[in-house]
């Protein structure tokens, strides 16, 4: 692989750990010294609203501004706003309004990079290296995030939010200069900055090439699909089942959890050893990992019995990153890569919206008509991308 893969590998996984320490901060903080769910709820919201913006507008961006440079003014620009916030974080006990302004910014800049980052994997990494490089990539963020989620909490308690933010902040300047090494190793790659006729032209590449192109437009249906089922993993939906169907205490949703995330750091580890198999058989592997992820959530949905739960969940983990990881591949392998950051942005913004609208309906099913209809629902959604990794077979060959 590309030498300049490595510092990317690096800088991604340290990404999704600054995301987890960001949002927990944050949002225990912001209910600390408030008190109010309604505050706490609208850090959420706000993120999600400044990425579907971001999402809009990095077209514009994309096409003003050549890639290399990019890759390295907006982690510039999201390791001086985080720094900002960490130094006037005392200040903004008095303040948070000013507190949420500050995170919509950082979401909006986040939303930005995401795209370019994303889009790095196949600038990297070609050929048959490429379901390996996604299956590190998903190994190491997955893991990172278990990790993350479960120590952060912890830290808080222990060192206090301000301390642990700034530790989030150093781990951002440690990103921006690996994405330094990244573009320095990486400046013989020929790029050029596209010039539309107009910015509507622009702004409706990406969506056009997502419609246009048979496979691109089945697999954002699958997302899309995978999306509004992936709802009925939130904590709220999780904490209903394991009360209301095993008939436990609080203490076995932690245990549920970690559960399905021995079985994610499982699968991403089975994935990295089956990962020329995976190349050789990509739609195949798709398919067969998504129907497997949709069986077992049917029978999670159905159980009643807390130590099947457990195995369930740690089975899900495998079946789940084989199926991600072949369709990561398979949509990267679809898009010419100078087109693919647009395309990851309009592909972004119809995964946050689907996920957004999932919550709040299956939040309402689970009140109303009960939390096992809310994962036999989730599995047949995921019956339905299964049957569309078929079709999509029969569109490859």
């Amino acid at each position: 692989m590309n030498i300049a893969f490595y510092p990317y590998w690096a800088a991604k996984t340290l990404l999704s750990l600054i995301n987890v320490i960001y949002i927990m901060v944050i949002t225990t903080f912001i209910y600390g010294q408030t008190g109010s769910v309604f505050y706490a709820a609208m850090f959420p919201f706000i993120q999600m609203s400044a990425r579907i913006v971001a999402g809009l507008t990095t077209p514009l961006l994309v096409n003003r501004f050549a890639f290399s440079k990019l890759i390295i003014s907006i982690p510039l620009a999201k390791t001086l706003m985080i720094t900002g916030i960490a130094i006037a974080f005392t200040d903004l006990t008095a303040h948070i309004p000013l507190l949420l302004v500050g995170t919509a910014i950082l979401s909006f800049l986040d939303g930005w990079e995401s795209p370019l980052i994303n889009t790095l994997t196949p600038r990297l990494v070609q050929g048959e290296d490429l379901v390996k490089a996604n299956s590190f990539l998903s190994f190491s963020t997955q893991t990172v995030t278990i990790i993350g989620y479960a120590m952060t909490g912890f830290i808080v308690m222990h060192w206090g939010a301000s301390q642990t933010f700034w530790a989030a902040t150093s781990l951002s300047w440690a990103v921006l200069l690996l994405m330094i090494t990244i573009s320095s190793l990486t400046h013989d790659i020929q790029e050029k900055v596209e010039k539309s006729t107009s910015r509507w032209d622009v702004l409706r590449e990406g969506w056009l090439i997502l419609w246009k192109n048979r496979s691109l437009r089945l697999i954002t249906f699958m997302d899309l699909v995978e999306g509004l089922a992936g709802s009925i993993w939130i904590g709220a939906i999780t904490l209903a089942f394991v009360k209301e169907a095993l008939g436990q205490e609080e203490g076995w949703w932690g245990l549920i959890n970690s559960s399905y995330s021995a079985g994610t750091i499982l699968g991403g580890i089975l994935a990295i050893a089956l990962a020329s198999r995976i190349q050789k058989h990509l739609i195949s592997s798709m398919a067969i990992g998504s129907l497997l992820f949709s069986l077992l959530t049917i029978a999670y949905g159905l159980n009643s019995l807390p130590w099947l739960a457990l195995v369930l969940c740690v089975l899900m983990g495998p079946a789940y990153q084989i199926r991600d990881i072949a369709q990561q591949t398979a949509f990267q392998s679809s898009v010419p890569v100078e087109f693919l950051s647009k395309v990851y942005a309009a592909h972004g913004i119809v995964l946050s919206t689907a996920m957004s609208i999932s919550t709040v309906v299956f939040g309402l099913i689970a009140d109303q008509m009960g939390v096992r209809l809310v994962y036999l629902i989730g599995g047949a959604l995921f019956i339905i991308s299964s049957l569309c990794s078929f079709r999509l077979n029969r569109i490859k060959e």
